[in-house]
């Protein structure tokens, strides 16, 4: 089967491109290609048949674009499972060459003819009517029904001994513009969700609430080339394909993002011919169970594809806070202990499929479906001291909070390719919603210090509901130029709306029912439109390459307050987004790449609604409406060395500018409702920050068993706020390194081990998204709030931190069809982030630790088969139309 399967890979590679009719031949009006030539290939050995051989004939054909004949495939066969083909419309004038080629034989050449002479035929018969016997017409006839009988072919023991039949891809593929990092084999995250993915991806790191960070920044999170409203909890892992980093893009992308780049996340989805799929389950130590498959076919111009997956959840978590208060009289100092287990499910499915019109058109529809419910159980434990005179009081809120989300995406592709090679045109339409609910409900109870309760327990709720929907539309064309040069422009457009409804009541005992705080509430909608055209210019010279392009963008963000029916508006006009890219190919195995662009990181609607969030009575929040952009300009230069197939080293050293950074900020103020002072949590534009760093990534074959990845990025980043407070200057060394090993052991073991490392660092820069938890789903009493994410501030940092993960996988059955993964993470018991903040109004350490020590039992089976015909089994002929992209 193996070597049916190659020669039929050969065959279609060699093929598609190749099948043509050769046109009309002696006599306007007359078709000479009549010829047929059927035989049958054996071993020379045994004398058995050989199946899925490929035949080919190979001569002059007419070519269309140059009206004169050409040398080439004129059409090819496969042979049957009794070794018979059969090849027919082959001109019958001229000298001809049959090809026959198999995996594990050596390849045979053999010349033929038809034999006959055009020129003696027409001499012959030339002024007669009816023919005077002269000329044999039932011969001529024969003479084009060429036998070529039992072909025999010789074992290659040579090329035998060679085959080597691999499914697996490289973990890490490193180009000049991105890196790309193949999960499929990443056996540390099976199982788990896009954001156990993120965190194995060299040069990014991911927070205990899923906020993405890369370079001290938040990248945006783009789904198979695409904004999305996903989160990254909310995508499986074993859907994911693989994972592009694009550290610094051209013009071509989106200008928005600001110092970090983009992280691609894209699906799987197969091409190739025949049907394939997998089938997964899990199980993890708290006995949730987890499954799914995916089923992709393709015959002729149909490639359909279905993914379903579902995931049960069990979390553990263990919150510490202490807080030493520089203000008030009396002083006092906090401790907060919140435990908490969240339990819930998510299922995610993608249906879609491809058409390929002819050569030259395809058209591509997805829809994908997630949905999640999660039910919060949380206990915050709070004891306030009294530095004066020792004395202390406790309280305890205990919260349930039910959480339930619903997204849906469809995407439609069309794709052109013109004639002339490298010019094509592409266009998509994209349409998410993200619909989402919460209620929770909450009771707190006081006690003095001989732990007796003080008065009534305050029963407080909040309910929200929301979401949004993200319209992107994008046309793009290419089209080479002489000598080298190549122009890409496109044009894009993107909205988004949002509503967002909350709700909060306190119980009232008197009354014996809630009442509706109207305060506390945070009901509004807005919209967000971005406009951008783009265009690029490349060119090759020797071994120098380079693009040049310019991307314009404008955007409008518009919103109202449901509370106070205050409106906001914000237009922020047409910048321009220069870039730059210049490649210099030192060698086969060495490049270098210097880039230049410009990005800017627009505040959102949270960061500028003057509205306040008092959802966690220690992070009150609020926006800023003066907020202005922050442009950053940002240089790298990347040097790569290919030693080999499978060893190589990127090293970049890069350099970002940021000016009007926005970055947390926090004063203190009188709250009349609360009547005392309040410390508020709100944003400023600082002056400007500057972050310059180098980033190293090494991926090794150190023997057949033995490969490593090993990642480090080293970076200095100083954010100038002395425009906000005098002096504020924040000034850090940070540097985090990863190591990927794996370790392929007898009996289809395979061991992977990842290593962790990040070092003190600032709290990671704002920037375009960053994939994180339950980004904008209200306020939920007890962290984060409606705000999500993380911002730059001149005012904190984050402690270090080291983990482990290791998995073990064996893979079983015929061809490795089978395997079992167990997977740990956090085997140390050390992942615990530590966020450090100062002011002048307090001093606070927060503690933050989650699944430890965790582990997953997953089985997987894979199956499939390269079947050009499932549907149809007329012949073994193939239409190549819709062939360019078998994805093999």
């Amino acid at each position: 089967m193996r070597s049916k399967f190659y020669n039929l890979l050969f065959f279609l590679l060699i093929f598609a491109s190749a099948k043509a009719q050769f046109p009309v031949g002696g006599g306007k009006g007359m078709n000479m290609n009549v010829g047929h030539v059927y035989g049958k290939i054996v071993d020379s050995i045994s004398g058995k048949p050989i199946e899925y051989v490929v035949v080919q004939i190979i001569g002059n054909k007419y070519d269309t674009a140059t009206k004169a004949l050409k040398h080439g495939v004129i059409t090819g066969d496969l042979s049957k499972a009794n070794g018979d083909f059969s090849l027919n419309e082959i001109p019958v004038i001229g000298n001809f060459v049959i090809k026959i080629t198999a995996l594990g034989y050596k390849t045979m050449e053999q010349n033929f003819s038809f034999n006959i002479n055009m020129g003696e035929m027409m001499k012959k018969s030339g002024g007669q009517q009816s023919g005077d016997g002269n000329f044999n017409f039932s011969k001529m006839l024969g003479a084009v029904d060429k036998d070529l009988g039992n072909i025999k072919l010789a074992p290659d023991v040579k090329q035998l001994n060679e085959v080597v039949i691999t499914d697996d891809k490289p973990l890490v593929e490193i180009k000049l513009d991105k890196k790309i990092y193949n999960v499929d084999n990443m056996t540390t995250t099976t199982g788990g969700t896009a954001e156990d993915v993120l965190k194995n991806i060299p040069a990014v790191t991911v927070d205990m609430d899923g906020n993405v960070n890369m370079r001290n920044a938040s990248p945006q999170i783009f789904v198979d080339g695409r904004p999305t409203t996903l989160t990254i909890d909310q995508i499986p892992a074993d859907a994911i394909d693989k994972i592009e980093v694009i550290s610094n893009p051209s013009a071509k992308y989106d200008a928005s993002g600001g110092m970090a780049g983009i992280i691609n996340i894209v699906l799987k989805k197969s091409k190739r011919i025949g049907y394939n799929g997998s089938a997964r389950l899990s199980i993890d130590q708290r006995l949730r169970l987890g499954g799914g498959g995916d089923f992709n076919v393709r015959e002729g111009k149909f490639n359909f594809f279905i993914s379903l997956f579902g995931n049960q959840r069990r979390s553990i978590a263990e919150n510490i806070t202490t807080r030493k208060n520089l203000i008030g009289n009396p002083l006092t100092n906090l401790t907060q202990t919140s435990p908490s287990t969240n339990n819930g499910f998510f299922g995610f499915g993608r249906i879609g499929f491809d058409y390929f019109i002819n050569n030259r058109n395809t058209i591509t529809f997805s829809q994908n479906i997630g949905m999640g419910d999660f039910n919060l159980n949380d206990y915050l434990n709070t004891r306030v001291d009294t530095v004066s005179n020792n004395t202390f009081s406790d309280n305890t809120r205990h919260s349930v909070t039910d959480r339930v989300f619903k997204n849906s995406g469809t995407s439609l592709l069309y794709k052109h390719i013109f004639p002339k090679e490298g010019r094509e045109l592409t266009s998509d339409i994209n349409f998410n919603i993200n619909r989402f609910g919460m209620d929770g409900n909450f009771v707190t109870n006081y006690y003095d210090m001989s732990g007796t309760e003080q008065g009534q327990a305050i029963k407080q709720q909040q309910k929200g509901y929301g979401g949004s929907w993200f319209l992107t539309a994008q046309i793009d064309y290419t089209t080479p130029l002489k000598n080298e040069q190549r122009i890409d422009f496109g044009v894009r457009a993107s909205i988004k709306d949002y509503d967002t409804h909350n709700e909060s009541y306190i119980f009232n005992p008197l009354t014996n029912e809630f009442m509706l705080l109207n305060t506390f509430g945070a009901n509004y909608i807005f919209t967000d439109q971005v406009y951008a055209a783009y265009l690029t210019y490349s060119k090759e010279y020797k071994k120098f390459t380079y693009q040049l392009g310019l991307r314009a963008e404008s955007s409008i963000y518009g919103g109202q307050l449901l509370d106070s029916n205050k409106t906001y508006g914000y237009t922020f006009p047409v910048a321009p987004f220069p870039s730059a890219f210049f490649t210099y190919h030192i060698s086969d195995k060495s490049d270098l790449q210097f880039s230049y662009s410009r990005k800017v990181n627009r505040p959102n609607f949270f960061q500028l609604i003057p509205a306040t969030d008092f959802s966690d009575s220690l992070n009150v929040r609020r926006g800023n409406p003066a907020l202005q952009p922050e442009f950053t300009n940002s240089v790298e230069l990347n040097y790569l060395k290919n030693f080999n197939r499978s060893n190589n080293l990127m090293i970049s050293v890069y350099y970002k500018y940021s000016t009007n950074l926005i970055t947390g900020y926090q004063f203190l103020e009188y709250n009349p409702l609360l009547q005392r002072d309040i410390v508020v949590n709100t944003y400023k534009n600082s002056l400007y920050s500057n972050s310059y760093g180098a980033e190293l990534t090494s991926k090794n074959s150190i023997k057949k068993w033995l490969d490593i990845t090993a990642s480090a990025n080293f970076y200095y980043t100083t954010i100038n706020a002395s425009n906000i407070d005098s002096g504020l200057i924040n000034e850090r060394f940070n540097w985090f390194a990863r190591l990927n090993t794996t370790f392929k052991l007898p009996k289809n073991l395979n061991l992977q081990l990842t290593a962790e490392y990040t070092a003190k660092s600032n709290l990671p820069v704002s920037g375009g998204g960053g994939g994180g938890r339950w980004g904008g789903m209200g306020g939920g009493m007890g962290g984060g709030g409606m705000w999500g994410g993380n911002s730059a501030t001149a005012q904190g940092y984050t402690e270090p931190v080291y983990v482990l993960d290791a998995a073990l996988k064996w893979e079983f059955m015929k061809e490795k069809q089978a395997s079992l993964t167990l997977n740990v993470q956090d085997v140390l018991k050390s992942k615990i982030n530590i966020t450090h903040t100062e002011s002048s109004f307090f001093v606070q350490d927060v503690s933050r630790r989650r699944d430890q020590l965790f582990f997953r039992l997953n089985f997987n089976y894979r199956f499939g088969k390269f079947d050009v015909s499932i549907f149809k089994r007329k012949n073994m002929k193939f239409n190549t139309d819709g062939m360019q992209d078998m994805g093999m």
